[in-house]
């Protein structure tokens, strides 16, 4: 089960590569972003400033400070598609004991339409509510 797990991530990463290749705001979204503020009731108001996306060609990661210092990070992949990023986490990600409390999405799976992307702001929108973040 495990072969077949790290094999359908590795699959993934394939096809979110291939998907994003020519996508101009790909640059713009490259790199680390800190989570601000969150409307979606996904995470809890008290992980604001303690939450970070990275996105890196294809792979998503999110890094969860948490209140004793140490962190944990979950991974997956990501596609880019007109105005909507979708990202899915790996399948090991969704049984970590934090899961629940900072990521939370039915299945490791989100699809975000994209409200802002600058150089700096990157704002995104789940059933009508946001998520803001800065560049880190």
């Amino acid at each position: 089960m495990k072969y077949f797990n790290k094999l359908l991530g590795m699959c993934l990463l394939y096809m979110a590569c291939l998907l994003t290749s020519c996508i101009n705001s790909e640059d713009d979204l490259h790199g680390k972003w800190q989570l601000k503020y969150d409307e979606t009731g996904t995470t809890h108001a008290q992980h604001a400033d303690s939450l970070f996306y990275n996105f890196q060609k294809g792979s998503f990661s999110q890094l969860c400070l948490l209140k004793d210092g140490t962190y944990e990070t979950f991974f997956g992949n990501y596609a880019l598609k007109d105005a909507e990023i979708s990202i899915i986490l790996l399948p090991e990600s969704l049984e970590h004991w934090i899961y629940s409390d900072y990521v939370g999405w039915e299945e490791g799976v989100r699809t975000f339409k994209i409200v802002e992307l600058s150089s700096d702001v990157l704002r995104l929108q789940y059933e009508g509510k946001e998520m803001g973040f800065r560049r880190y």
